[in-house]
């Protein structure tokens, strides 16, 4: 068994765990629940705090630079934080994230709800009201009030899905923000979305969980 530093998760989970949520009512009107080509996207994320427990310590406070890639083809999604050693998958079909970590050539794999919600995840649980139009990055995008349960997004999202800014607050998550600084449209490689050949599985630490994880995570064999 390989030990794993939980701090990794603590920083990469600043990428997923901001402007989203479950909510009980379906709108008749919301934008794409994901991009519909592929696309990669940089962003300036800032969040204020982590939830309480074993992720809560606080050090993925602040401002960060993320990139996400997503497949059009697959429905999968690539976060990769500059300063981690590593980066983020997720499957929203399988119902899967992979946390891939690159020095120690190993995966943890990790159930996860898609209808759960995260940041820059939509899903037709949400509750979409339209409020205009705006302009981001030079792209044009149709601004959005996004609710849930205990969550209440603003987005600016173009007509092909890609959400180029956004704001929200989830008491179990604090305060986060988000802002694409440039997008392209480049075709992205199949194996771009999952662990390299050779990678091997590892454990998820005990204890430790994430939002829209549901279940117990995968285990190695033995």
């Amino acid at each position: 068994m390989i030990l794993y530093d939980t701090a990794l998760f603590r920083r990469m989970l600043v990428a997923v765990a901001l402007v989203g949520g479950s909510v009980s009512a379906q709108a008749a009107e919301h934008p794409p629940f994901a991009p519909t080509r592929d696309v990669v996207v940089a962003y300036q994320v800032q969040a204020s705090q982590l939830p309480t427990g074993p992720l809560g310590d606080g050090d993925a406070k602040g401002e960060h630079s993320i990139r996400m890639s997503y497949s059009a083809a697959s429905g999968r999604v690539r976060i990769e934080q500059a300063s981690m050693p590593g980066y983020m998958l997720i499957d929203r079909m399988a119902g899967r994230i992979t946390m891939v970590v690159e020095p120690l050539q190993s995966f943890m794999d990790m159930p996860f709800d898609a209808r759960a919600g995260a940041g820059l995840l939509l899903n037709d649980k949400m509750k979409f009201v339209r409020r205009g139009a705006d302009k981001v990055a030079g792209m044009a995008c149709t601004l959005w009030t996004v609710t849930s349960d205990r969550t209440v997004a603003h987005l600016c999202i173009t007509e092909d899905g890609v959400i180029l800014r956004g704001d929200g607050s989830d008491p179990r998550r604090g305060e986060g923000k988000l802002l694409a600084t440039a997008v392209s449209y480049a075709a992205q490689p199949a194996a771009k979305f999952s662990p390299p050949p050779g990678f091997h599985r590892m454990e998820l630490p005990a204890g430790v969980t994430l939002p829209g994880m549901g279940g117990n995570p995968s285990r190695s064999p033995g």
